[in-house]
């Protein structure tokens, strides 16, 4: 078998060569995405990872037997230019992280057996961004795509609203490295300012300005960002108290969160969230949550149980979030007691690594485990009916499932099976 894995970004090379001189990881599972693609490449004849965005071009095979290959684009590139990189590693499967249409119309004229393992959002827009998702949907309901990853049930959710058929779609979830079991939920400590952390990139469309501007209007509180600083959010930081701190290690990020007050996670809605690591690791860390209304958010985060949320772009607002939590004792501690319960609530039965494997393997028993975790198998159902909101096509779960029952009467579920591809 020939596997090639495309992602956007995320370069294989640099972190394969990080952790073998003793580095830790940038972001979340980074450590167990490495090491699931070098187990992969002990069993099959190539298992080649293309990374778009990275600083410089090269195509090497490591010690772990992975194919690293790094296009050197910049951000802004045209998927086409990916094209030439995933054609020469001739693969007979792919899997794809990013949803780039030229590529998976690649794979379908040359019969190349596709899934996704994504982690976007799908949010509406103008003209042009309803066009590109027709077209992406177009490409995910061919039966060259076998099935249809996402990061999360909203993220599913929101495939479904631009028109992929429900019964390709699969949620997955990453490994938790970090549980709410390991920290004793907090009580606000009384001191001298009140202290908040960002985790994550650094632009406008991730409310880090948003969060800045707030700032201005809130007294007594300090600001610590976590993540590579740019001169535009510097700018913007000027003449308050923030503290930029560069790149800090994934395994070091609940210490910082245990050392903050509140982590903020203030994305606007144009932004693709699937479900952030950062939202996991708070809760895990039982530091209270202010989030924006963001529609991934949904379901994952309940105004006044388990966070408090405020509507998105609005500085103001935020600014009042932050002011009511610095000075309610009472609620900070629910927030934080509640962590636990919101955090299992998120967890999920199939993780990426398990989808990845069952999908490889290509047994009866795999396919037919597959289809039983499903968006529309009614394992979600409960999770589905609080999230609803985020879709914007019909889906009514209960006679999806029935429509696709395991049962032996059913034929349109024995060829699905025995293809291990969705029907409809």
């Amino acid at each position: 078998m020939r596997l090639t894995i495309v992602q956007y970004a995320g370069d294989y090379l640099e972190a394969f060569e990080r952790f073998a001189h003793g580095g830790k990881s940038t972001y979340h599972a980074q450590r167990y995405s490495v090491d699931f693609d070098a187990s992969l490449a002990q069993r099959f004849e190539q298992v080649a990872v293309i990374c778009a965005v990275c600083p410089e071009p090269y195509d090497v095979v490591l010690p772990n037997k992975v194919r690293a290959i790094g296009v050197g684009l910049k951000p802004g590139f045209h998927p086409r230019e990916l094209l030439p990189a995933l054609a020469k590693t001739q693969p007979d499967r792919l899997i794809m992280t990013t949803p780039m249409v030229p590529l998976f119309r690649w794979a379908r004229r040359n019969k190349v057996r596709t899934i996704t393992a994504l982690a976007d959002s799908f949010s509406k827009g103008g003209p042009r961004t309803i066009l590109r998702q027709w077209l992406l949907a177009k490409e995910l309901n061919h039966p060259n795509v076998e099935w249809v990853g996402n990061h999360g049930i909203s993220a599913c959710l929101s495939l479904l609203g631009i028109g992929v058929e429900a019964g390709k779609l699969v949620p997955w979830d990453w490994p938790r490295i970090h549980r709410p079991y390991d920290y004793a939920p907090r009580t606000l400590d009384r001191h001298e300012k009140f202290t908040i952390a960002y985790v994550g990139s650094l632009s406008e469309a991730k409310g880090v300005g948003d969060l800045l501007r707030a700032l201005r209007l809130v007294d007594d509180v300090a600001l610590t960002i976590i993540g590579r600083p740019n001169s535009d959010m510097e700018h913007l930081a000027r003449g308050l108290d923030v503290r930029f701190t560069g790149i800090v290690w994934n395994e070091e990020i609940p210490k910082e969160m245990r050392s903050a007050d509140a982590v903020v996670i203030p994305s606007r809605h144009e932004y693709p969230e699937g479900l952030p690591g950062t939202l996991y690791q708070a809760l895990a860390a039982r530091t209270p949550i202010i989030a924006s209304d963001h529609p991934m958010f949904r379901g994952a985060l309940a105004h006044e149980q388990s966070a408090l949320v405020f509507p998105a772009c609005d500085e103001k607002a935020l600014a009042a979030t932050i002011h009511r939590l610095a000075n309610d004792p009472s609620l900070y501690a629910m927030l934080s007691a509640n962590s636990l319960q919101a955090w299992e609530a998120l967890q999920l039965p199939l993780q990426r690594g398990e989808f990845i494997e069952r999908w490889l393997s290509d047994q009866p028993a795999d396919r037919e485990w597959l289809f039983r975790h499903r968006l529309v198998s009614g394992l979600y159902d409960q999770k589905i009916a609080i999230r609803r909101p985020v879709a914007a096509a019909p889906m009514r779960p209960s006679a999806i499932g029935r429509r696709w029952s395991t049962g032996a009467a059913d034929a349109r579920t024995g060829v699905a099976l025995a293809s291990g591809r969705s029907t409809g």
